[in-house]
């Protein structure tokens, strides 16, 4: 049977590690069928494995996998030796196996030979490239083998913040960034490689170093990069204020020169001519930030770009209204991510958005014709107010009715009951992941039975504790008690009691009100597989720890529960 696996390596952290994960998960893409229920891996590192994965209807696995440390008499890069014991749970059975001669073979790296240094260095380079480029560049303390094989990264990020510390003073910063800048100097002067297929260049203070930057570009497009990234907006910018900041760099001629091999381009802070956008014929990809633009201009880029898929505006201004009507548009993202809009309208039209992303203020928005819309996110925590304007929630809801994974925040709660329907949608809408950033407070209570109203075939809740965000001027658009709100005497919404099946709560501290939801949702989720509580990892402001946290989970165990095939995981 396929077993796919998702698994995060809290203790893959050092270059080795890195390196390690990336040939495992190479490894289990080849090695994806078994026919024994449990596994034992053998892992040159300590740590711990977290798990979700699918066994098909049948099976299902859940909890997290901690390792004990051996001591061997090992090489110096594998110092000890990491078993882990995968105890899987299934629907008739639970057993524990370890890997033995019966079961499929898998690929152990040998105790006393280091095999992964002694891989062609052609290899070694293509591992080294699926690294993010700090961690590469982390590699070459590993052994003479690994010493250069950074520097033939075809994936390369000159991050200034990897240099300068923005804690620091003006002074020290400024030494900081020139040190940075003779990094990158040295490193293109001695790249060996023809081809690069990714260049990224974050500087703040762009016009100290105009021929530096000008090399740079000359370099990348000599090795036909084909995604170019340039960030110069300072990191002291914050993305809540109302400042604009002008442009601090303008793009020059080179880049529209090389624009026909591009496929994806990032530009922030970074002024552009538009009538030289018909050379990014090619495009697939565009994210513009921190500059000024109006709609004209981007219109005209949608006209210039033909195959752009991908569109993505963050921190700009000058918009008076958002509107792509663009019958026949390949656009399948859109991003619109904490832009001045002077009159807060978004009109979409023409394009069959399979992805839908907005972060700023509560306006009317009409998105029509989506009936290809996967995923969206909405993100109103901007907002300072809070009458009259539930009506446009409750219609970008109804736009919005395709949409399989929906994430909606903690101001969108508050507001969205607070229109002519405070219920519930009348056409309700086809989610089947559902995911509230809430503090779960009593101001958010109306919103979440509301969505829970709106999405019948809901399949998976996920609730992510965040700080509580709460409108000073909420009114609850119906009178209730919150002490009975979550009561077990209520009847439950339709995808409560019949169609959700898994639960997820990131950020669980166990205070009173998450108490509360779970023990409605356990008690009428009689369709409930999953319940996974992810225990926060930070200090309550009594004083409570992980610890604290981990002892209130056990009260969620002892919870009535509706569902007889139900599984706990607390992580």
């Amino acid at each position: 049977m396929f077993i796919k696996w998702l698994l995060q390596y809290d203790f893959l952290t050092s270059a080795w590690q890195r390196v390690h994960k990336i040939l495992f998960i190479s490894i289990w893409n080849v090695y994806s069928e078994w026919e024994t229920s449990s596994i034992v891996f053998i892992f040159p590192h300590p740590g711990i494995i977290r798990c979700e994965n699918s066994f098909g209807s049948n099976w299902s696995v859940h909890g997290s996998f901690h390792a004990d440390r051996e001591t061997n008499n090992l090489s110096q890069e594998s110092t000890s030796l990491c078993k882990i014991s995968a105890i899987l749970h299934c629907k008739k059975t639970t057993a524990t196996a370890s890997l033995n001669s019966q079961t499929k073979p898998f690929i152990i790296m040998n105790r006393n030979t280091d095999r992964i240094s002694n891989l062609p260095s052609s290899l070694l380079i293509i591992i080294a490239s699926f690294l993010p480029f700090k961690e590469a560049a982390r590699t070459s303390v590993l052994s003479k083998q690994w010493l250069n094989i950074w520097r033939d990264a075809m994936h390369i990020q000159f991050n200034e913040t990897f240099f300068v510390k923005s804690d620091e003073p003006e002074e020290n910063r400024k030494v900081q960034r020139e040190v940075f800048i003779n990094f990158a100097r040295q490193f293109i002067a001695n790249y060996s490689q023809q081809v690069i297929k990714t260049l990224g260049l974050a500087c703040s203070k762009p016009a100290d170093f105009l021929s530096d930057i000008q090399n740079i570009l000359m370099f990348a497009s000599s090795r036909d990069v084909r995604e170019l990234g340039l960030d110069f907006s300072d990191p002291t910018w914050r993305e809540q204020a109302l400042e604009n900041h002008q442009a601090a760099f303008e793009l020059p001629l080179l880049v529209y020169e090389h624009g026909q091999v591009l496929r994806s381009l990032k530009l922030f802070s970074c002024s552009f001519k538009v009538s030289n956008f018909s050379n990014f014929c090619s495009l697939k990809t565009l994210s513009l930030g921190w500059i000024k633009i109006n709609m004209g201009s981007i219109s005209a880029i949608l006209d210039s770009c033909p195959l752009l898929e991908n569109l993505s505006l963050k921190k700009c201004w000058d918009i008076e209204n958002f509107e792509i009507s663009k019958p026949g548009s390949r656009l399948k993202s859109l991003v619109l991510e904490k832009c001045d809009i002077a009159y807060d309208g978004v009109l979409i039209e023409g394009p069959k958005l399979q992805f839908f992303k907005f972060s700023g203020n509560v306006g009317e928005f009409l998105l029509k014709n989506q009936s290809d819309l996967v995923k969206a996110e909405l993100d109103f925590e901007m907002e300072t107010e809070f009458d009259e304007i539930g009506l446009f929630l409750y219609n970008l809801l109804q736009d919005l009715f395709a949409a399989q994974v929906l994430t909606v925040c903690s101001v969108f709660l508050q507001i969205v009951p607070s229109g002519d329907e405070p219920l519930g949608l009348q056409a309700p809408i086809d989610v089947r992941h559902l995911i509230l950033k809430t503090a779960l407070h009593i101001n958010e209570f109306c919103g979440i039975k509301f969505m829970l109203r709106s999405c019948p075939h809901l399949e998976i809740l996920t609730i992510d504790i965040v700080p509580a965000n709460i409108l000073p001027d909420y009114g609850a658009p119906y009178p209730f008690n919150p002490h009975g709100f979550w009561s077990k005497d209520l009847t439950a919404e339709e995808c409560v009691t019949g169609t959700l099946k898994a639960v997820n709560v990131k950020g669980f501290t166990g205070m009173m009100n998450e108490l509360h939801v779970l023990r409605y949702l356990l008690y009428s989720g009689r369709a409930m597989e999953e319940l996974n509580l992810y225990v926060s990892g930070e200090g309550g402001s009594n004083g409570e720890t992980r610890e604290f946290y981990m002892g209130r989970a056990q009260q969620v165990l002892q919870f009535n529960k509706a569902s007889r095939n139900l599984n706990i995981a607390v992580l």
